[in-house]
């Protein structure tokens, strides 16, 4: 009787083995194929929400740029006519700052390039990243100082 009832307990013990390896097999494969169709919007989603964190910030970077023309005015800025480019880095991400200054001239509402000297700098900064498809670009036309109080 005790060896009828060990030999029950061990054939119990072998009908209950598991999976077999097909079985495993199936269930990688079926959960390898459910993740990557999942991993993909989750990180393009990721991408996304990151995406007008940058404008935000490289909008920051031309309008500072901006403030920094118009503090110094027409007389300062009037010495460093041309196109500078910077890169600056933020929260680890590299920005391209580009500044072109030049003379304009006003007529008929608008402003156009001149060679020579005149009463108007228009000032266009140009910062890109390259998370972002587009550059942002702002510009702001600096005035000849009529009262300069530190002449040059």
């Amino acid at each position: 009787m005790k060896i009828n009832l060990f030999r029950n307990r061990i054939w119990n013990l072998k009908s209950e083995r598991g999976f077999t390896l097909t079985e495993l097999i199936m269930i990688v494969t079926v959960t390898g194929i459910l993740s990557s169709t999942l991993v993909i919007p989750f990180t393009t989603g990721i991408k996304q929400a990151t995406r007008p964190e940058i404008y935000a910030t490289a909008t920051y970077l031309a309008q500072e740029k901006i403030e920094e023309l118009r503090s110094s005015g027409y007389t300062t800025t009037s010495g460093i006519l041309g196109t500078t480019s910077v890169n600056v880095t933020k929260k680890g991400r590299v920005y391209t700052e580009q500044v072109v200054t030049e003379y304009v001239s006003h007529s008929a509402g608008s402003f156009s390039a001149e060679a020579s000297s005149t009463e108007y700098i228009r000032a266009t900064i140009t910062v890109s990243n390259t998370t972002i498809p587009d550059d942002i670009v702002l510009w702001t036309i600096l005035a000849k100082d009529f009262y300069d109080p530190d002449p040059v």
